[in-house]
């Protein structure tokens, strides 16, 4: 069993492998394509493009290793079907299932790893590959952020002009605290700096305007310490990135400030965060579609088998995209978005599986 249980895992990875490294290779070369007119008509650093490619790879390693796990299962149990190799390990004892339980281990660890690798190597490369290719083919800085408007769950809300990642110091911030739904402090700026020390922002140069009843006073402060106020500088460095690409802590605290001041934004922020933590699942759900289809057709195994296991996977992206455009409207639940389509995906191919072992 063990020499059985080795040769099938070997054989699905070794034509994985191959598959994924092809699709990863042909998506960076599209894109590669798709800026060549830019790269072509610009003073682009050749050392630099090397790099904003190879940032690319994991990303599209990530994309290409669904359907290419898919694909090498399919291949695998369809090339035993097709060469009657089945024959003598069913003879041997080996029953189906048994053959097929070393598979949905692998794509268990195999989904897992995913997880690890999706939040430690994809995200990093993916925010480095966007600013990259921001430098290269846009704007001449991503280091700054501008506009930005944060919510504190003190009270506040903060707008401030601009955000320079490279000072830690944001401009023109206007900061107004209230109470009840009422203002009851308005503070005006001409910079504030976070302070590491006290884990507060201090405003320099600024006019507070206290709201007391019909009355306002006013007092200028050359700094102004504000220890109610502590979002840590990295919320404004993110607010032009998506959540996508946001660490995990910072997507989570950004999700909460959202989910108290706009919960519209924040349904289609929290679809986007769920889909992207659970991305990896894809794995898992493709590579238990090649295990549960029979594989008992007369002629073309091969060909056939590939047809009906590719026809269940557009069928669970289908639905993916569904789920997604409804969880972005608020119609279900942003887990729903990925729950739905999992359990529509498998139902279906159990059913399937069933009857075609009933004809």
């Amino acid at each position: 069993m063990r020499i059985l249980t080795r040769y099938t895992i070997t054989s699905i990875l070794k034509t994985a492998i191959v598959t994924i490294l092809i699709f990863a290779l042909i998506l960076a070369a599209v894109e590669l394509f798709s800026k060549m007119d830019q790269i072509m008509h610009s003073s682009v650093d050749p050392v630099r493009l090397v790099e904003y490619i190879i940032l690319s790879l994991p990303e599209y390693l990530m994309m290409a290793a669904s359907i290419s796990l898919l694909f090498s299962v399919t291949y695998f149990l369809s090339t035993l079907s097709a060469n009657n190799e089945m024959i003598p390990i069913l003879n041997a004892g080996v029953s189906p299932v048994r053959l097929r339980v070393p598979i949905i281990v692998l794509a268990i660890v195999l989904t897992a790893l995913g997880f690890l690798f999706q939040e430690h190597t994809v995200i990093a490369a993916a925010t480095r590959h966007d600013e990259l290719e921001t430098e290269l083919f846009g704007a001449s800085s991503t280091r700054d952020s501008r506009n930005i408007v944060l919510t504190d769950e003190d009270g506040y809300l903060i707008y401030t002009r601009r955000f320079s990642e490279s000072t830690g110091v944001i401009y023109d911030p206007v900061l107004v605290k209230s109470e009840n739904g009422i203002i009851v402090q308005r503070i005006e700026s001409d910079r504030a700096r976070y302070s590491e020390e006290k884990g507060y922002w201090i405003f320099e140069e600024a006019r507070v305007y206290e709201v007391d009843g019909l009355d306002v006073n006013t007092q200028r402060v050359d700094e102004l310490e504000v220890p109610l106020f502590d979002p840590e500088p990295r919320l404004f460095r993110t607010q032009n990135t998506t959540i996508e690409t946001m660490d995990r802590d910072t997507a989570i605290d950004y999700l909460e400030r959202l989910a108290s001041s706009n919960h519209q934004a924040w349904q289609a922020s929290a679809t986007d965060y769920i889909r992207r933590v659970c991305s990896p699942l894809a794995i898992l759900v493709l590579m238990f579609i090649s295990v549960s289809m029979g594989y008992n057709f007369k002629k073309n195994v091969l060909l056939f088998s590939i047809i009906q296991s590719l026809s269940i996977a557009v069928i669970y992206y289908v639905a993916d995209m569904v789920f997604s455009i409804m969880g972005h409207q608020g119609a279900v639940a942003p887990v729903m978005t990925v729950v739905a389509p999992l359990l529509l995906t498998v139902l279906l191919s159990l059913v399937i599986s069933f009857l075609g072992r009933k004809i």
